[in-house]
Parts: structure tokens; C-alpha cells; sequence
């Protein structure tokens, strides 16, 4: 939405112009924080919950000691400190809940998509390792031991790591799912079985009203190909030099 200057003037919001002058801003509204939420829930998450991207989580790795007496309580406790404070630099929590079960605690934490999941326990002191468990990866896969020296660098390394293989999937998600729409009976297919159609578009709003009212499908967004030459729109066969997606919205 287009909101003009007069929620600047209402807070006296200014820019400096070209002429050195201050001017109030001109103001758009486009509702992307709850869509930005919503995409990254869609994109990333599974049947477990959340997976948050690590440069995006608000909690980074999350510590769950393991013991059963207060003896091994105060080594491993001791451990989760060092471990901590090894970590300084990432978002941390330790969870020394303890009215519930260790198990409980994992499925929780899974459930809220932190990156990583440390435990240490008692077998962990004495090894001077914490096993990491990575949420973009479940099961076994994804679990593996840290040595406790340079903790914070081979974190650093995971979490990277983390990113790297959730930009990949997702990249190789949205890939998989567009198609080339070279006619109107292609682009029809293509969005019955629920992909997502690129082509040649001549930007015709009454046509795109059309589209809209026949497959449900919208135009999302115009190609940013640059240099693309010339080719046929799909839909109305005229001559362009403009390249479009199309999908359902849900």
C-alpha cells in the first residue's frame, strides 16, 4: 500500500534531498514481517517443527547437561560453563530445567528449530567432547562429537555448514518446482501439478485477469535476467522482452 506522506509528517520522519533540503518520506506499507516469518516456516520447516536459519535464530545452540546424581551434576555442570563461555560469541542457552526429562527437552528444542543441540554428560567430561546434534539433519546423520578445545571455531564451522546445506536445499527445491511455460496449455499443466511457470510475458493486465480467474494463478514476480533479448508471450503470442512467474498463492 502506498501511504503517501502522512504517517511521515504524524512522526516527523525527513530525508535530506538532492538539494540538501529535508523533506518528509514517502511510505510504503507492504506487510513482509509476518511474510518473511511465514516463508521461513514454509521453506525450512518439517513434520518435527522449526528450522531456523542459524544467521537468523534467535538462540543459536542450545546446552542440555546430562546427569543422574549430584555428583556427576556439579562435573557436568562445570563443563556446560567452559562449554559456554568457549561460546560467548553465539546465542546460547542452557537449559537446567528440571522437572523435565532430557528427551523432553530435545523434542522440545527440535520443535523450536535451534541449529544446534549440545549435550554434555558425564562420558563427555571425561572425554573432553560434547556431542552435537545438527536440526537440518535428524536422526543419527546429523550427530557428531566436538572436542572441547576450539569449541567456539569448530562451532563457528557447524553453524556455517548448517547454512550452507538449508541455502542449498531450498535453492534446489524452488529449482525442481519451475518450469518453462512456451504456451498457454504448458502453463496450465505446469500450475495443475502445482509448479511454478516462467515465460515470455507481455504484460497485459486483462490477460493477467484472465490467467487468474482460469488457473488461479498470479503473476509473483518479473524475471531479473538481464539481456534476455526478445521472445513470445505465451499467453497472448505478441512479441516481448519481458520474462514472468506465475503460481498460486496460498
Amino acid at each position: 500500500h502506498f501511504l503517501g506522506q502522512n504517517f511521515a509528517k504524524a512522526f516527523d520522519i525527513k530525508f535530506l534531498d538532492e538539494n540538501n533540503q529535508l523533506q518528509y518520506c514517502w511510505t510504503t506499507s507492504w506487510g513482509l514481517s509476518t511474510r518473511f516469518i511465514g516463508a521461513i516456516i514454509m521453506t525450512h520447516g518439517d513434520d518435527q517443527g522449526l528450522i531456523l536459519p542459524p544467521r537468523l535464530a534467535p538462540i543459536q545452540v542450545v546446552i542440555v547437561p546430562i546427569y543422574r546424581s549430584d555428583e556427576e551434576k556439579s562435573q557436568v555442570m562445570e563443563a556446560v560453563q567452559k562449554a559456554a563461555e568457549q561460546l560467548a560469541k553465539f546465542s546460547v542457552k542452557i537449559d537446567t530445567r528440571e522437572e523435565v526429562t532430557p528427551g523432553f527437552k530435545f523434542n522440545d528444542w527440535e520443535l523450536k528449530g535451534v541449529p544446534v543441540r549440545m549435550e554434555i554428560g558425564p562420558r563427555d567430561v571425561q572425554k573432553n567432547s560434547v556431542a552435537v546434534s545438527r536440526r537440518d539433519i535428524p536422526g543419527k546423520a546429523g550427530k557428531s562429537f566436538l572436542p572441547m578445545e576450539n569449541l567456539d571455531q569448530s562451532v563457528g564451522e557447524l553453524l556455517d555448514a548448517i547454512h550452507n546445506n538449508m541455502l542449498a536445499r531450498a535453492t534446489q527445491f524452488r529449482d525442481s518446482h519451475i518450469f518453462e511455460a512456451k504456451d498457454y496449455d504448458s502453463f496450465k499443466q505446469i500450475v495443475a501439478d502445482q509448479g511454478w511457470a516462467v515465460g515470455w510475458w507481455s504484460d497485459d493486465r486483462e490477460n493477467e485477469a484472465r490467467i487468474k480467474e482460469e488457473t488461479k494463478a498470479t503473476l509473483r514476480i518479473y524475471a531479473d535476467e538481464p539481456d534476455i533479448g526478445e521472445g513470445v508471450c505465451f499467453y497472448s503470442g505478441k512479441r516481448t522482452r519481458k520474462r514472468a512467474y506465475f503460481a498460486r498463492s496460498y
